[in-house]
């Protein structure tokens, strides 16, 4: 077996723990049961819980980038380009903002906040796409704050918005992004 198949392995056995049982129950030990590989595997591939909890943050990150630029490619050329492919990502339901592992990586930057690093890079990064193709960067940075904000509802568990309502939410932050 390859070692990024097992270090893949190792990833999504970790993100299977915590969705299914939640972040408390994350260990290296855990993580190897689950993946079926030994701790020494474990180790190999990460040294530290918190190595393999960075590497959890990266593979979150990649999913919402690749799914935001799915939704940048459908766009075409259009001012607030970017900022509109991230509304659609924001409500996708295959967005990591849906994943119970984010609650876990807001868990764990508590505790060592150095661990939210790539995820701070990210945002800055797509903070970057959005006022370079927006007519109003302001209103461009007015609707990112508003994904920020269902954000970390969804991490928090406190969404109370039903699917008709986050349609409509979706629509009217849209329909600001059009020129």
């Amino acid at each position: 077996m390859a070692k990024a198949d097992t270090r893949d392995r190792i990833v999504e056995a970790a993100m299977h723990i915590v969705r299914e049982r939640g972040p408390s129950r994350l260990t290296l030990d855990e993580a190897a049961r689950v993946a079926h590989v030994s701790k020494g595997g474990v180790l190999y591939h990460f040294k530290s819980k918190d190595e393999l909890i960075r590497e959890m943050v990266h593979r979150m990150i990649d999913r919402c980038d690749t799914l935001s630029k799915t939704y940048f490619d459908q766009e075409g050329e259009s001012p607030y380009r970017w900022n509109r492919a991230l509304v659609q990502t924001a409500f996708d339901s295959r967005s990591p903002g849906n994943d119970p592992v984010g609650a876990a990586i807001l868990a764990a930057a508590t505790l060592n906040p150095a661990l939210m690093e790539p995820l701070r890079e990210k945002f800055a990064e797509w903070e970057e796409r959005i006022i370079e193709g927006s007519p109003d960067p302001d209103l461009a940075i007015l609707v990112d704050l508003a994904l920020d904000g269902l954000f970390m509802k969804r991490m928090t568990g406190m969404n109370r918005f039903d699917d008709a309502q986050l349609d409509r939410l979706k629509d009217k932050a849209l329909a600001l992004l059009t020129v």
